[in-house]
């Protein structure tokens, strides 16, 4: 999919933080909250249109909604190839990093001198362009950081290189 069709929304349940994490990053909404009862995870996807990631096989069992995958494996990196090819996937080397790792928002473009006492004087000086996200006020930058995970996701055969 182009990051002009439709993408699916996802919810993961609390076994599947790292899995989250990586859609995130990929720059797909993911829902992700470390204790969340089974009833409320159901009521967010059924209200937010989301499609169930969860490891719960009781969960599958009493889910109201028919949009779910329960991921078998235990390693991340199967979780994820497995997520991309399920729901027919095609992530954007332009979406990395577009999202906020830990909540999820859309990144905001913000002006380096705004972010100045924010950040680590060596990143200050040494990079030009910064996110910040409009919900927790993290701040975002393309350092190495950036890099081995792009190089990670390459190696895995989840994106292409540039």
């Amino acid at each position: 999919m182009s990051n002009t069709s439709f993408q699916p929304k996802f919810i993961a349940d609390d076994m599947l933080g790292k899995l989250a994490r990586f859609l995130r990053m990929l720059g797909y909404d993911t829902a992700y909250y470390r204790d969340i009862s089974d009833k409320k995870l159901i009521e967010i996807a059924l209200n937010e249109k989301r499609i169930i990631l969860t490891r719960d096989t009781q969960l599958v069992e009493r889910v109201m909604v028919n949009k779910y995958f329960l991921v078998e494996s235990d390693d991340p990196e199967l979780q994820l190839k497995k997520t991309i090819d399920l729901f027919g996937l095609c992530p954007d080397p332009c979406l990395l990093l577009s999202r906020c790792l830990d909540c999820n928002c859309l990144l905001d473009n913000i002006d380096k001198d705004a972010v100045k006492s924010r950040v680590w004087p060596y990143v200050f000086q040494n990079h030009e362009r910064f996110m910040i996200c409009p919900e927790c006020g993290k701040i975002y930058w393309e350092g190495d950081h950036v890099r081995a995970m792009r190089a990670r996701f390459e190696k895995w055969g989840v994106i292409n290189p540039d």
